[in-house]
């Protein structure tokens, strides 16, 4: 077996898959009609779980690229106003942005130098690898209930 640096487990872990679907697999067919059901019991529309995956690694992805950073309102910030879609082109318009946020902190990653445990000059301690590792989880997290509202709604 060959032994992979951690920037090759952590590019690995953000291209998913290994314990799990990936976010293409769970968001694909899906469409804006379908990502703005609300099932009962459960808090999110898919949509909501798409948006806010996208926002809060657009945050994350700010954090590590900006000194100058300032921290989003949570809650209130990281989820979208509405429950749903207006079409087909915002669904699919989010979507690739939560595959271009992950395809750039691939490149953080990649560029880094070996410095993925370097501290960040603002913030609180946080380090390239931590905020890799808060996305790969972050993003499992919120996918499992995308596939589960599918499930639920009989499309996947």
């Amino acid at each position: 077996m060959v032994k992979k640096s951690v920037n090759a487990l952590l590019l690995e872990q953000l291209n998913g898959g290994n314990a799990h679907v990936d976010f293409n697999q769970a968001v694909q067919g899906i469409t804006y009609k379908q990502a703005g059901i609300s099932v009962e019991g459960v808090p999110h529309t898919i949509w909501e779980l798409i948006e806010h995956i996208r926002i809060a690694q657009d945050d994350i992805l700010e954090f590590c690229k900006n000194p100058e950073y300032e921290e989003m309102e949570w809650p209130d910030e990281y989820w979208p106003e509405s429950s749903s879609p207006n079409s087909e082109v915002e669904l699919q318009a989010s979507v690739e942005k939560v595959r271009e946020g992950i395809d750039e902190m691939k490149s953080l990653i990649r560029n880094s130098e070996g410095e993925l445990q370097k501290v960040f000059t603002h913030g609180e301690g946080q380090t390239l690898f931590r905020e890799a590792m808060l996305i790969v989880d972050h993003n499992a997290y919120h996918i499992g209930q995308i596939v589960l509202v599918r499930r639920l709604l009989g499309s996947w």
